[in-house]
């Protein structure tokens, strides 16, 4: 094949989507606060509303991706989000920031990693791993630039300001690259080339059908986690005796964390199967909540923390992408990923609201460590416990 400019600039649109629709907001929600003079957790929940309609969205946009294709979906997602983002610029009022931030979470569903995914499936036969693999390396870069580039802007220009920026970053860039440069026929005709799977008698189906629902637990578990230690993570440092500077640069440690950990199963990941590996990242996930929680005698642990978090996420978000491809035929990808994925981001959207709620139910960080790693460890057992109605590969 040719060579196409694809890869790189999806690797660049998912950098900026990630960022501005994901990442900035845990960073400017203080200023927006004191904006809006409002509780903390009413704008928050703006944010959660965001994700719950991403969760929502995700299957239907799934089903529009294996309809019309990558091109039509992105460049119409930077639209809206573009859109959202200029709407931030001029909100005055706390229903309109809400309404807004829902037609961003409609963004994100049209924007980030399932749309991205499922172009790659549909138009690379082969190496399609290593190519995911390779966006999952460019979306893990999000958080270590956009954190600090948050946190710059709402000091020096202001939260709304920054919205601006991020509205001229979806114009100028995302919904430049999608309309130039994505295919417009070959996703569709690639998709319908591929045969449909014989129909399988309906008891054959039940162990696939079996493995999908605790697999979709699952992710809604760590979705949850996740969600809630994107929103936490620099306070939760902070209440482990580092300042606001040192925790927000520990923080901001994650994400080249999660890029090695995408590295590593690039260099590694062709020997193991979805399986192998998914056990060990979350075993990994698992043992870094942990090393937080200890953090609290042994303040040296956040380092560890931040080491292995960022290790795992990045790595389950690679095992998740490669999960339907075990279990679901390629033609029907972004609806199987949709369809999978859609209870984890709506899992993740009770992140930010459930951690605080969380926090002043246990009356301590250390009660919310506490129960985000009992919840990791019923995710691990899920994950088990779904490849047991499938198939081992020897």
């Amino acid at each position: 094949m040719p060579y196409s400019p694809i890869m790189p600039l999806l690797s660049i649109s998912l950098l900026l989507s990630w960022g501005s629709l994901y990442y900035a907001f845990p960073v400017l929600a203080p200023a927006m606060q004191s904006d809006f003079q409002g509780d903390s957790d009413v704008l928050t929940g703006a944010f959660s509303v965001a994700l719950l309609i991403w969760g929502l969205a995700t299957y239907p946009v799934g089903l529009a991706l294996d309809r019309f294709g990558a091109r039509a979906v992105m460049t119409s997602g930077a639209l809206l989000a573009a859109v959202g983002f200029i709407g931030l610029y001029i909100v005055e009022s706390v229903s309109m920031f809400y309404l807004l931030w829902s037609a961003l979470g409609l963004a994100m569903a049209m924007t980030l990693y399932e749309p991205a995914f499922a172009l790659i499936v549909q138009n690379y036969p082969e190496g399609q791993k290593r190519r995911i693999g390779w966006l999952t390396i460019a979306g893990g870069l999000a958080s270590t630039v956009f954190w600090p580039l948050s946190y710059y802007l709402g000091e020096h220009a202001g939260w709304r300001h920054a919205m601006l920026l991020f509205a001229a970053l979806h114009l100028l860039a995302c919904l430049a690259l999608m309309a130039v440069h994505l295919p417009r026929e070959r996703i569709v005709a690639a998709t319908r080339r591929q045969p449909s799977p014989p129909a399988c008698p309906g008891p054959a189906r039940v162990p696939q059908r079996a493995a999908m629902v605790h697999l979709s637990l699952c992710f809604a578990v760590y979705g949850f986690i996740t969600a809630a230690l994107a929103v936490q993570a620099i306070p939760l440092l902070a209440a482990r005796g580092f300042d606001t500077a040192t925790a927000l640069l520990l923080a901001s440690c994650i994400g080249p964390m999660q890029v090695a950990g995408r590295a590593l199963d690039m260099v590694l990941g062709s020997r193991f199967d979805a399986r192998r590996a998914g056990l060990g990242t979350l075993t990994l996930l698992s043992l870094s909540i942990a090393a937080l929680w200890l953090a609290q005698w042994w303040p040296a642990l956040a380092v560890v923390f931040v080491i292995a978090y960022g290790l795992a996420v990045g790595l389950l978000t690679v095992v998740r992408a490669m999960a339907p491809l075990e279990l679901a035929a390629a033609a029907k990808y972004a609806s199987s990923s949709g369809l999978l994925g859609a209870p984890s981001l709506v899992a993740r959207a009770a992140g930010p609201v459930g951690a605080a709620s969380l926090a002043k139910a246990c009356g301590s960080q250390s009660g919310v460590l506490l129960v985000l790693l009992a919840g990791s460890l019923i995710g691990l057992w899920l994950f088990a416990r779904a490849w047991s109605f499938t198939p081992v590969p020897a």
